[in-house]
């Protein structure tokens, strides 16, 4: 079987479908309405495409805060039911900005499905415990990478982060990755499934982990501690025909998602208050979450290259046909 990126994430499967269709329409009109005789910042309407989970508190707090106001950008949400919903929805034009996990931005640009990263939204926690964990029962006898062969483990996504970052933590450990068997749940029903006894070990994030612990499970160890800590782990993403036309929209809304990041890695009770009501958290839960670390620098060439690296190593990216950092990062 080829080493190619079968799988890099749900986000991707049907994009070929779709870029096919799309291939035969004529450009759509881009999310974002400029004003064309604007001098300095270019007044903008964006749609950003999201979900319900912590990860995405920067958006709500960039409004809130005015961040998107003071680059002259009127931002509006759309809640994505499902994260395979927004490629497609970015190519067709009715997102401008949405967020993915980095293999799956990588992937995209493999495939040339007309997708550029943009902005970083999280980054890996060098900790031993952080927003995303490995859990599993008590009694499992599990308490390192390394005793995870022979396990079934639940991924959200066969092929993508969660997997690639597991894979190599298990390695790093002196594991043999060959025999861990990784199958794909979505996270709502990875709990259930170790409670069935249907996997051994989940790849969870907040409040999921949280909500795991409380029910007697235990968290194993944090997939990003030895493997990208500080790297960007999930992106903002846009179309390519998007961003080409409208270069000074993606800088100013790069500079507006820089500054919500750092506000928000700055002001943790910000996150938890503005959670209550912009996710599907369950508010008596957001005082025990860990939170995700967002980027606070633009993403590089290099750090791109580093992720893509990994997953020549550790996940199914053959290095022939591998694309390079500068390939998936924006540059007008």
């Amino acid at each position: 079987m080829s080493k190619a990126i079968i799988r890099a994430s749900g986000i991707v499967a049907g994009l070929a479908l779709a870029g096919a269709t799309l291939a035969g329409c004529s450009t759509p009109e881009p999310a974002a309405t400029t004003d064309p005789v604007s001098s300095g910042p270019v007044a903008a309407d964006i749609v950003i495409g999201t979900g319900g989970q912590l990860s995405n508190a920067d958006i709500f707090l960039g409004i809130s805060e005015g961040f998107f106001d003071e680059e002259s950008l009127t931002a509006t949400t759309s809640i994505l039911t499902a994260g395979s919903d927004a490629i497609p929805l970015l190519l067709k034009g009715d997102l401008t900005f949405a967020t993915v996990d980095m293999a799956t931005a990588i992937s995209a640009t493999q495939q040339n499905v007309g997708i550029v990263t943009i902005a970083p939204n999280t980054a890996g926690i060098g900790d031993a415990v952080g927003y995303a964990g490995i859990v599993a029962g008590a009694d499992s006898g599990i308490t390192r990478p390394k005793d995870l062969e022979g396990k079934k483990v639940q991924v959200n996504q066969l092929g993508g982060t969660a997997e690639v970052l597991t894979r190599a933590s298990i390695i790093k450990d002196g594991g043999d990755v060959d025999k861990v068997q990784f199958v794909e749940i979505a996270p709502p029903e990875a709990i259930p499934a170790l409670q069935s006894g249907q996997i051994d070990a989940a790849v969870l994030g907040e409040p999921l982990v949280s909500i795991a612990k409380g029910m007697g499970f235990k968290y194993i160890f944090n997939p990003e501690e030895t493997t990208v800590p500080g790297l960007p782990t999930f992106v903002f993403v846009a179309s390519k025909t998007f961003a080409d036309a409208n270069p000074e929209v993606v800088a100013q809304f790069t500079s507006a998602i820089l500054k919500a990041n750092a506000f928000a890695n700055a002001n943790p009770d910000a996150v938890r208050e503005t959670a209550k009501t912009s996710t599907t958290v369950d508010p008596a839960l957001l005082e025990k979450s860990a939170l995700p670390l967002f980027g606070e620098t633009a993403i590089t060439a290099d750090e791109i290259d580093t992720f893509i690296a990994l997953l020549e190593k550790y996940g199914s990216l053959d290095k022939a046909q591998a694309p390079k950092g500068a390939d998936v990062l924006y540059a007008p």
